[in-house]
């Protein structure tokens, strides 16, 4: 078993993943910059971090912070300064699907696309903002626009009665559009790929979708697991 540490923009996840490398228990969440995480981390095991956020780390026994610079099972065929957290759900999503192309959707504070080729090349892909930033900029940089928070609005060509029916519309309906786009494109270059999607707004948007997705979480963690388990043994 591992604890796998996700210290991420938004919040810090921590879970214990077991040997078949499914969670044991339930995840727990912590506010971003809150070190009582911690406390949490019982038994002498191995404690694998990814630090998405740059937050500063207690001084841990038995951990590591994963760098690209690490053993990965794959090439890497994308940007070198790619996010770590991409890095681990796509060798999550790897464990789940063992064969054939994949991509990985992670709806969190910024929406992202990661490839991975059927000979397991980190191919990179898009990053957008995601639901919550969409909105949080429009009332950021257009003062008459007021502040709300992500609601499952889709599109009424009759029109919309508010200001924020119409902004909550314009950011889930654009989202989901996005990721359709994302996914149709992926299909036609990559035939029989398989398409995960992840995040905490993930599931907002994997239900609404056609284009067969498959909702999946703790992907991160799982790639710690996968990870940890390659650089044992490579």
């Amino acid at each position: 078993m591992i604890w796998a540490v996700e210290l991420g923009n938004t919040r810090t996840k921590v879970t214990s993943v077991g040997v078949d490398g499914e969670p044991v228990g339930p995840t727990c969440f912590f506010p971003k910059n809150d070190s009582t995480w911690t406390c949490i981390l019982k038994g002498d095991f191995p404690i694998r971090i990814a630090n998405t956020s740059g937050q500063p780390i207690p001084e841990l026994p038995n951990s590591k912070v994963l760098q690209l610079a690490d053993a990965w099972p794959f090439k890497l065929r994308c940007s070198p300064s790619i996010g770590i957290d991409r890095c681990l759900t796509v060798v999550g999503a790897r464990s789940l699907h063992p064969q054939g192309p994949l991509a990985v959707i992670s709806c969190g504070t910024c929406l992202t696309g990661t490839l991975l080729s059927d000979s397991n090349e980190l191919l990179g892909g898009p990053i957008s903002p995601g639901w919550t930033m969409r909105l949080q900029a429009m009332g950021h940089y257009a003062p008459s626009l007021p502040a709300v928070i992500p609601e499952h609005s889709p599109f009424t060509p009759q029109g919309t009665r508010s200001t924020e029916s119409s902004m909550q519309q314009g950011a889930f309906v654009g989202m989901s559009a996005e990721i359709e786009y994302w996914v149709q494109a992926w299909q036609r270059e990559f035939p029989g790929i398989q398409i995960f999607i992840t995040g905490g707004d993930g599931p907002a948007f994997a239900k609404p979708s056609e284009s067969g997705i498959f909702a999946a979480s703790n992907l991160e963690a799982r790639g710690l697991y996968a990870q940890y388990l390659y650089e044992k043994h490579p």
